[in-house]
């Protein structure tokens, strides 16, 4: 984005944390003091002038703080659920400060479950102000606001991925003006309007005209002697531009890698699963425990259904799909029938589809894929057999996890547009993954299935 609506950005940034850390301390002194009610919480008589001093000493405190755990860098805001975690480490630390403080000073020791207080409220209060903030931001994008516009150089089928990954720009911030290629002809289309400015040696010049200040360069798309001359430029001609690379196997890779160094040469190592370790073990509790959790609480649900799609149409009560799973092993999952049989009235729906459907009731026997390890609580969304080739430009990076009983495709809404838009949901869930994004979703799918919303992706 352009210098000057950064700084207008981060000056938002760090006056609304100021008052929301400001808030949470007073807030959590009202609660520790004024409220009566609360169990396990000794009624005192506070010391104000302790309170009084240590909470503007607090507020700059932990805005540095803030700035030392990136909250306030470019690359790390809006950036997925990473921001808030950041915030819950921050706003640890503060806590930690204000500890030390009442140690180093006993003039300024304050009450103990007024720091535990502290530490809930501002978290809170904070990862609401910034949630906030998000919104603001968004609006504005879709004015033309806060957009980081940029150049791809190379314009071959990994460069177009990365063109379609960053639309629309209202949710990755990064507006692309146009490419820059040795091979393709000036003015030629590359990507909808998106055509080739100029070759990549007058990257410089095109920035420039373009307002560009940002050039993202897609390795083994361009020539080698084109890629050398940005790499030496980058820190001359090429100074007000950031430039960013992108592997060429970027596009099917959704595994992470780690610097090994062999012989003191760095190399890059492939890692062979995507979440591993705590994450895989965090995520499996978390499948396992909802999903049987869910399957007694709805089992009641399971057999109401059972019986109306009984008497709505004669055949199975249940209609097997097969579909994809990790590392491409075909297993079978379960829906409740939502149409009649193809010889009875040309598979038309019965009379209770619409219901089961909304409710997202027809899905309901997944959780038992998910107890058998085929299925995950959430992930991408499951690939017909039948329809994998549709796929197949994606399937190394989409099947490098479990399918999802839900998933982004779910709490998209009007961005599923297309079997397009949802692989790009997909793609950028499988590799911004965190257990935080997890349950975002999940309670995200709650909300929409109880405004009755299910999507309807066009195929």
């Amino acid at each position: 984005m352009p210098r000057k609506e950064y700084y207008y950005l981060i000056a938002l940034w760090v006056i609304a944390d100021a008052v929301a850390i400001y808030a949470a301390l007073n807030v959590a002194f009202d609660v520790r003091y004024n409220i009566t009610w609360l169990p396990l919480i000794e009624r005192l008589a506070p010391i104000t002038e302790r309170y009084a001093v240590m909470i503007p000493i607090a507020v700059p405190l932990w805005l540095i703080l803030f700035a030392f755990n990136r909250l306030y860098d470019r690359r790390y805001l809006i950036a997925g659920l990473q921001e808030y975690g950041k915030v819950v480490v921050s706003c640890t630390l503060g806590i930690l400060v204000l500890v030390v403080l009442s140690y180093l000073e006993p003039n300024l020791s304050v009450s103990r479950s007024w720091i535990v207080l502290c530490w809930l409220i501002a978290i809170l209060f904070v990862s609401i102000e910034r949630f906030v903030i998000r919104r603001i931001v968004r609006v504005l994008r879709g004015r033309g606001w806060l957009l980081t516009r940029a150049l791809i150089v190379g314009a071959n089928e990994h460069a177009k991925a990365i063109a379609r990954q960053l639309a629309p720009a209202t949710q990755s911030g990064v507006e692309v003006v146009g490419f820059v290629d040795d091979y393709l002809p000036l003015d030629s289309r590359v990507l909808d309007d998106l055509r080739v400015l100029d070759r990549p040696t007058a990257l410089a010049r095109v920035a420039r005209e373009m307002r560009a200040t940002e050039a993202i360069v897609v390795q083994g798309a361009i020539a080698w002697e084109s890629f050398m001359e940005i790499v030496t430029r980058s820190t001359s001609l090429l100074n007000d531009l950031e430039i960013k690379f992108s592997p060429g196997f970027y596009e099917i890779m959704a595994t992470g890698v780690t610097l090994s160094q062999d012989g003191f040469v760095p190399l890059l190592a492939l890692e062979k699963n995507r979440i591993t370790g705590m994450d895989a073990l965090m995520k499996n509790a978390m499948d396992w425990s909802l999903s049987l959790l869910a399957l007694i609480v709805v089992s009641p649900i399971l057999v109401v259904a059972a019986i109306l799609v009984r008497l709505a149409t004669r055949g199975s009560v249940l209609e097997p799909y097969y579909v994809l799973g990790a590392g491409e092993k075909q297993f079978t999952t379960w829906k409740f029938r939502t149409h009649r049989p193809e010889p009875e009235r040309n598979r038309e729906d019965h009379a209770f589809a619409k219901s089961l459907y909304r409710m997202g009731v027809d899905k309901l026997p997944q959780f038992v894929n998910i107890l058998r390890g085929e299925m995950s609580l959430v992930g991408p969304r499951p690939i017909p057999v039948s329809r994998a080739a549709v796929y197949q430009e994606w399937l190394p990076t989409l099947l490098a996890v479990k399918p999802g009983f839900t998933g982004p495709w779910v709490v998209a809404g009007k961005e599923v547009q297309s079997v397009e838009d949802e692989i790009r949901l997909d793609l950028y869930y499988i590799r911004r993954w965190t257990i935080w994004l997890d349950l975002q979703i999940l309670l995200q799918t709650a909300l929409r299935l109880f405004q009755g919303v299910r999507p309807v992706t066009k195929r």
